[in-house]
């Protein structure tokens, strides 16, 4: 209650007249002289906190075993379709913004403010609207060309979406309270960060998903497999230490990884691309679980034969498809760029010195905690692959840009094309 009070007192005093800080005049910091322990008498800061002590083989078991429990409930998913996999992200998406939400909210203060923690989930839900809704405006156009209220929806997505947030920002104006401006401030700014950087860069990792299920599975299967060998020879080798943030981690740990990430995604793309229920993209949304997915596969996933400038093992020619050489693009920024992801997580559970952001996974922390490497790897795999893989025009995508015509507007493209084609 002390450090309330004191902190309270400050937000006073933040909010009075420049005339009433004058006449108040300088306030003298209290100093708190803290009690020496004996070496008999000290504690660790574990039973301080009544936090019980698990053992690093207990740790490690349990955190092998929901290791084991994602990777298959991944799959799963994975099984089920596009579509699920899709909400899987929009989960993520919740748990991730609640546990960083968590971080700097102060419950008694809420209190005394009616409906503002709801505002935080409200600004959430128009932001999934808007970054999410840009996608299902395309892969729903089917049903949204039958109902007179979602073709009203769509066609005017981006400004309900910013009359939503306006009506957010009324409501918190509105709720605005003397005594707790600061903190109404703090959290408002809070949330929207949380939101341009959670939210808004997940979302593309959607819009990967339906551009071939690969798009998904190999960025993430690269941050783990990063991730673990980083590990493995970081233990096994490491001596130098790579970064003042995590001591633990070294230049062999870093270097091992990225050149275990290369090897691995010429062995995981040779097989992933065999599957046309990868690498087909989902022009429209199916819901039902388990369903199959044809189509003729896309060029990047052809083989080549390319003439080697020197001969390897004997060898003069190499047999690969462009979609493995872009996974070596993929798999050096998963390794050199996307660790880096995690020291500025560590840096800043540091700051704010947590541990952990969360405990909803046993063993392994929060879903923010096992997902601050994959929001970034997820943004570069849908800016590299819109820019540069799928730079030229394809017939999906005329598609997908003719199905967001009206049915009058489609009817004269296809008399012009029949004009124009002779027929």
């Amino acid at each position: 209650m002390s450090e309330y009070k004191e902190e309270t007192t400050e937000n006073e005093f933040s909010e009075m007249s420049d005339s009433q800080v004058r006449r108040r005049g300088p306030q003298g910091k209290k100093v708190v002289e803290k009690k020496q322990l004996s070496p008999k008498k000290r504690v660790l800061p574990n039973l301080i906190r009544n936090v019980p002590i698990v053992p690093k083989s207990s740790n490690f078991v349990l955190r092998t075993i929901y290791t084991i429990l994602m990777i298959l409930g991944f799959i799963l998913v994975l099984w089920l379709g596009h579509f699920y996999v899709a909400i899987l992200i929009l989960l993520i998406n919740f748990g991730i913004f609640k546990e960083i939400l968590t971080l700097k909210r102060d419950y008694e203060r809420e209190n005394n403010i009616p409906y503002f923690f709801l505002i935080n989930w409200y600004f959430f839900g128009t932001a999934v609207f808007f970054f999410y809704g840009k996608l299902f405006s395309s892969k729903l156009q089917t049903i949204v060309n039958n109902s007179t209220y979602l073709s009203l929806i769509f066609r005017y997505h981006n400004f309900i979406s910013f009359a939503l947030w306006v009506s957010g920002f009324l409501m918190f104006t509105l709720l605005l309270k003397k005594g707790y401006y600061r903190y109404q401030f703090r959290i408002f700014g809070w949330t929207h960060i949380s939101l341009l950087l959670i939210v808004a860069q997940s979302s593309v990792m959607m819009m990967n998903t339906f551009e071939g299920l690969v798009w998904f599975i190999l960025p993430c299967s690269l941050v783990i497999v990063n991730d673990t060998f980083a590990y493995i020879f970081g233990v096994s080798f490491g001596k130098h230490k790579l970064i003042e943030l995590s001591p633990k981690k070294t230049w062999e740990g870093f270097l091992g990884g990225c050149f275990s990430t290369l090897v691995a995604s010429l062995i995981l793309t040779y097989y992933l691309q065999q599957y046309q229920y990868l690498i087909c993209p989902q022009i429209d949304i199916a819901i039902s679980p388990f369903d199959t997915l044809s189509c003729i596969p896309p060029k990047v996933f052809e083989t080549n034969t390319y003439t080697l400038p020197f001969s390897i093992l004997g060898f003069n020619t190499l047999r690969m498809s462009s979609f493995q050489l872009h996974s070596l693009v993929l798999s050096l920024f998963a390794s050199l760029v996307a660790p880096f992801g995690g020291f500025f997580a560590s840096g800043f559970k540091r700051a704010i010195k947590i541990k952990d952001f969360g405990d909803v996974i046993p063993g392994h922390g929060g879903i923010t905690d096992r997902m601050d490497c994959q929001i970034l790897t997820g943004m570069f795999t849908y800016l590299y692959l819109h820019q540069i893989i799928l730079s030229q025009i394809t017939v999906a995508t005329i598609y997908a840009t003719v199905k967001q015509l009206s049915l009058e507007d489609q009817h004269v493209l296809f008399e012009s094309l029949k004009r124009d084609l002779g027929y």
